[in-house]
């Protein structure tokens, strides 16, 4: 009887130790050493740029504008703000940023820069996160799984310190770009969160991501080619290249709501856009024609700016020359050819390295909107804040594995070496 009970006991405790216990939320230290390095090289990088004046653009959306000068926060000045700055422009929800600072200190850069400042470091942190997200999925774990931390952290790292960001952060208005690319970044990694997730909390976070998107939409239009790059990233890497009969619905799924997207879209903003092309080549000394072609010079001029980005390289105003024709000048046609064969290199090798075919298609789709019809200056270093992250993602790459390359070569000599 004595035995009965005893196991009869031993069997409560160990129904009692099986119990789930509720996970607590904690961040491993190697994550946290990788937010305070962005922070601290951000800090580094932006302290002195705290008390830079309004400049240009500043002022007719900032000093000289009234619908950011709010007094109070109540829902009749919020929605005033809203319906004025709608009639000229979707961006909404950066207006509203530049209200806030206006709200809590008029017009005191202070506040405004450490906004701008504040978004770049989440910009950073967010894209920190969805490069280790990516590397440690099933398709790409075993390859890039081991220096993921490493080139996630480097990637981040430069993207926060490279100079050709310094127009998105320095420059108050193009907060604009930094937040679209900040939402578009947090978009990403709400959605690839949702992926990995149980179906009972998928949808929240496909929810969340759809209220990211928005914001960014309503930060700057460029976030509008996001879902394209979402049906990209599901292609890729949770198809792994090839749609199998148990992908094919979630895939079709979201191609579905991709192209919904783009019809609401058009139905909602394509006569404002269409009437902005018209009217903004009126006053503009280039055609459509002759900005289209101009382009391709200039998306590969971009990337002689990532890779030698040198003070008296780097300016507000370029005074860029026009492409005439495909000959005119004769660069514009090998311009046209190494980006078609760039394009052409990606898909070909998509299935053997998919994440250089990735970080190509990402860098010039994200260019796709600013860099094509639209009647904006021919050239500008702040649109390369999110299309950059492609080329930062390949050199991070090519660093971490030669550094890792170069160690075994050295362990392997210092093992080879003759022992006294």
């Amino acid at each position: 009887m004595a035995r009965s009970k005893k196991t009869k006991k031993q069997d409560k405790q160990e129904k009692i130790s099986i119990k789930p216990q509720r996970k607590k939320f904690s961040i491993p230290w190697l994550h946290l050493i990788a937010i305070a390095l962005i922070a601290g090289v951000a800090f580094g990088a932006y302290s002195n740029t705290f008390h830079v004046p309004f400049h240009f653009d500043d002022r007719p959306n900032i000093t000289q504008n009234p619908n950011i000068q709010i007094k109070a926060l109540t829902w009749d000045q919020l929605g005033r703000l809203i319906k004025n700055t709608y009639k000229e422009s979707i961006r909404v929800f950066s207006f509203f940023t530049l209200a806030l600072n206006y709200y809590f200190g008029e017009f005191n850069v202070f506040g405004y820069h450490l906004v701008n400042f504040i978004i770049h470091v989440a910009a950073g942190i967010f894209l920190y996160w969805f490069l280790i997200l990516t590397f440690n999925l099933p398709y790409l774990k075993e390859k890039y799984g081991p220096v993921s931390y490493q080139v996630a952290l480097f990637t981040s790292l430069i993207f926060i310190a490279h100079p050709i960001q310094t127009q998105s952060v320095t420059y108050i208005v193009q907060r604009m770009t930094s937040m679209a690319g900040m939402f578009y970044l947090l978009s990403m990694v709400l959605y690839i969160k949702g992926r990995l997730s149980p179906r009972n909390r998928r949808w929240g976070y496909f929810v969340a991501a759809g209220l990211t998107y928005l914001l960014g939409i309503f930060s700057k239009e460029n976030v509008a080619i996001l879902p394209l790059f979402v049906l990209l990233f599901e292609f890729y890497f949770f198809q792994n290249l090839t749609i199998s009969p148990k992908g094919k619905k979630a895939f079709l799924t979201l191609a579905l709501i991709v192209g919904l997207i783009a019809i609401v879209g058009l139905a909602v903003w394509g006569k404002r856009y269409y009437e902005l092309i018209i009217e903004g080549y009126k006053i503009r000394d280039f055609t459509l024609g002759e900005r289209v072609l101009t382009q391709f010079r200039v998306v590969l001029y971009y990337v002689t700016l990532l890779i030698f980005p040198h003070p008296s390289r780097l300016n507000l105003d370029y005074d860029f020359p026009v492409s005439k024709t495909v000959f005119d000048p004769l660069t514009t046609l090998l311009s046209i050819v190494i980006i078609a064969g760039l394009i052409g290199y990606s898909i070909w090798t998509a299935k053997k390295t998919p994440v250089i075919s990735f970080c190509i298609l990402w860098y010039f789709g994200n260019l796709v909107i600013e860099s094509s019809i639209f009647p904006l200056e021919m050239v500008y270093e702040h649109r390369l804040y999110l299309p950059a992250v492609g080329p930062f993602v390949l050199f991070s790459l090519m660093a971490v594995r030669g550094i890792e390359k170069l160690k075994s070569k050295m362990a392997g000599a210092i093992n080879r070496a003759p022992t006294m």
